[in-house]
């Protein structure tokens, strides 16, 4: 299988009863045809043998040309082959029996198989390997097109972007990009990501949202969400495909035209201003790099131990970091960077309304 994500080849590979999961979580994104990959994934149960030449700490293994990152739920291991095709091994940690339910049951999404291993695929793999091109910078923003164009919300966690661009949905013009980590070209052009979005409890509320998240859902996975949401609307949420979400999904590029960062300050009202281009650049990668950190945590971890055992690293922090600051500094020079200054409190339908209406008068202003 090969498809085309954020605007390069990648062909997979992998179990054979992981086959049915992995071709759900890439249906929305482009087949590849005869392209040759940039990048090859292999997904399975089982590692391959790979002999390290140190490890420190344990969950950081650092080979000849390559390196392992351990997450909980995934090993993956990274190699660079002959040219420059990045060479991607995943192996999938199973749960089981009891500690998979009372993990279900303890966890905010009570997730399904599928949502699971979407997750794991999107979060710990695909994302990740974006750090090793330097084309291509990933941001923490929700994105949609309006005819044709792209806006990003873009801010730190729990600050509206998901709840705004959910709100959109409305719009018959909007189309899907991104809920969470958007991928930007050095040309200035947004990337899909069709990571299923995360559907908070408070995004229900006045709304048919709740019903849509919960269809065909078992009694105790309703359960757990009505119990959850009664008790904190902050502490539950549900994941759905984009294409249920949405009239269109753009899994291809489409040109960037305004970045919103959305910042709670103190102000008496949702108010929007421009940004420099120089301040969103540094806020970019201030985000993405708290929002990251179990990533960036290993890239450290490669650096120490290259430098521990005199050998080069696979890919440093400093690497990436200049790296996304080229390419964030020429492509937000091209477009425009606005602030949407939120109140401490403020009411939920009033923010998505306000927000929603800014995004589409902005992105109508930047119509040529």
């Amino acid at each position: 299988m090969k498809k085309i994500i954020f605007g390069k080849c990648y062909a997979f590979s992998g179990d054979p009863e992981l086959q049915p999961l992995l071709a759900e979580s890439l249906s929305l994104y482009a087949d590849a045809g005869a392209q040759e990959p940039a990048v090859n994934i292999r997904i399975g149960r089982a590692a391959s043998a790979h002999a390290p030449a140190s490890i420190n700490p344990k969950v950081h293994k650092s080979y000849a040309h390559g390196m392992l990152t351990s997450f909980p739920r995934v090993d993956v291991y990274w190699e660079r082959s002959g040219g420059e095709r990045l060479e991607v091994e995943a192996v999938i940690k199973p749960r089981h029996g009891l500690r998979r339910t009372v993990h279900r049951l303890l966890s905010m999404e009570y997730s399904r198989e599928a949502e699971t291993f979407e997750q794991i695929l999107h979060e710990f793999v695909l994302v990740p390997s974006v750090y090793f091109f330097k084309d291509v910078v990933p941001i923490h923003a929700a994105s949609v097109t309006i005819a044709g164009n792209a806006c990003l919300l873009a801010g730190t966690g729990g600050v509206g972007k998901s709840s705004a661009m959910l709100a959109l949905r409305r719009n018959a013009d909007v189309g899907f990009v991104s809920d969470d980590i958007v991928v930007l070209s050095d040309t200035a052009r947004v990337n899909g990501n069709m990571a299923w979005p995360k559907i908070y409890g408070y995004n229900c509320i006045g709304n048919t949202m709740k019903s849509e998240i919960l269809a065909g859902r078992g009694w105790i996975d309703r359960a757990h969400f009505n119990i959850r949401n009664r008790l904190n609307s902050a502490s539950v949420r549900r994941k759905m495909s984009p294409d249920r979400l949405y009239r269109r999904v753009e899994s291809a590029s489409a040109p960037l035209s305004c970045l919103y960062y959305v910042v709670c300050e103190d102000v008496p009202e949702i108010r929007v201003s421009a940004l420099d281009p120089a301040s969103a650049v540094e806020m970019t990668i201030a985000v993405i790099s708290a929002e990251y950190s179990i990533f960036h945590d290993h890239l450290y971890w490669e650096e120490y131990n290259a430098l521990a055992t005199a050998r080069p690293a696979m890919l440093t922090m400093a690497e990436v970091t200049a790296n996304w600051r080229r390419v964030l500094a020429k492509s937000l020079a091209t477009v425009g960077c606005y602030k949407v200054s939120v109140p401490f409190k403020v009411d939920h339908a009033v923010y998505q309304d306000r927000v929603t209406d800014i995004i589409v008068a902005g992105m109508a202003e930047a119509q040529p």
